[in-house]
């Protein structure tokens, strides 16, 4: 017997396995199609199921005890109300013929059949997570004992077999509901690590190491031309001396959250590159509208007060230089020192203004 239950305890650890890491978007590998998911899990629970069974202890004529309750309820951890649903039923219905259809196997097949629906249906009212599914296990695990006393009939080996039987269910569903748990707190620290890795920790933006990530990717599949913006507050050197660092971040923060508004139905993919150095990359986007776009957000910072919560109202300006691919550079470090150049003549021809690296290559030419 305890052979047996040591199979199904690794059989049953192998399925949360599978059934929780290639579902996981946060892994190398993983399936596509988030929507056919629960599918996938309800229909990988069933077979796993049929193999538990066909590993089960027989502990009466005909009977069966195995971990089929604990992986119908691990589907639901992971496939929603579906995937429970399923998996009763490719279980409940082979657990009908596995042995021949009897009186003792039409009510196991039935009892978990009932169970994954219900299951389905609370979990549609109570979503079920690594908290809450102890519960819907009790619930499984009491209707099981009912159906093997029934079936048994009473009698003190009957009860005996029962509380190895509840004992067994309880370590392995706990035990794999703990590593589960385990695993998923690792993959969210893991990715909370590659967010912060890549994201402004003030602005929530794109930090530099990510803008160069992005924008690497961008250089070599563009094929069409796109705009790059970069952006400086004026004088924002007075702002810190004068309000302080505190009021400054909220400056920061406010300007990131306009270039997210302006930007959002263009695509704009918005970054912060230093201090108060920002970037817009504009795809899909030629020389005319990334000007036109530039403008917008300048004026979106210019128009409208910067609100402190020192009670402050400032007014806040920034210049924007920017230049286009490919015509002002198929690379994006050449890109990236057209748009520079044209920011820092932004910024020395008056400020609060928007320069297009051709703006100065045309006045160059005229000079000449």
């Amino acid at each position: 017997m305890f052979l047996e239950m040591a199979i199904n305890f690794c059989i049953l650890f192998t399925f949360s396995v599978l059934s929780y890491w290639p579902f996981q978007n946060r892994v190398r590998f993983h399936f596509p199609f988030p929507s056919i998911h629960p599918f996938l899990i309800g229909l990988i629970s069933g077979i796993t199921g049929l193999v538990l069974m066909g590993t089960g202890v027989t502990i009466a004529d005909k009977v069966i005890v195995d971990g089929r309750s604990a992986v119908i309820v691990i589907s639901g951890i992971f496939g929603g109300p579906i995937a429970p649903l399923i998996s009763g039923l490719i279980i409940g219905v082979a657990r009908i013929f596995l042995t021949g259809v009897t009186s003792s196997s039409v009510i196991a097949g039935v009892g978990t059949v009932i169970g994954g629906l219900v299951i389905s249906l609370f979990s549609m009212k109570k979503r079920m997570t690594f908290r809450n599914a102890q519960f819907y296990f009790y619930y499984f695990t009491i209707q099981t004992v009912f159906v093997l006393a029934y079936l048994m009939e009473f009698s003190w080996t009957a009860a005996t077999q029962i509380v190895y039987f509840i004992i067994f269910s309880f370590l392995s569903f706990f035990t794999v509901l703990f590593i589960l748990r385990e695993l998923s707190i690792h993959f969210t620290k893991v990715g909370l690590a590659e967010k912060l890795s890549e994201t402004d920790f003030l602005t929530g933006l794109n930090n530099n190491r990510m803008f160069q990530k992005v924008t690497e990717s961008i250089t070599l599949n563009a094929n069409t031309p796109f705009s790059l913006l970069l952006l400086d507050i004026d004088h924002f050197k007075k702002v810190n001396d004068t309000y302080g660092h505190p009021i400054g971040d909220e400056v920061l923060r406010e300007l990131a959250s306009r270039l997210r508004r302006v930007t959002h139905k263009y695509e704009g993919i918005v970054s912060r590159n230093g201090g108060e150095e920002f970037s817009v990359i504009l795809q899909a986007t030629e020389k005319d509208i990334g000007i036109e776009v530039a403008e917008m957000i300048r004026k979106a910072v210019e128009s409208v007060l910067f609100q402190t919560s020192n009670g402050a109202e400032l007014n806040i300006t920034i210049s924007v230089g920017l230049s286009t691919f490919p015509d002002n550079g198929n690379e994006m470090q050449k890109l990236y020192n057209q748009s520079d150049i044209a920011l820092y003549h932004a910024k020395n021809t008056g400020r609060n203004k928007v320069v297009h690296i051709d703006e100065i290559v045309k006045t160059t030419l005229q000079s000449v």
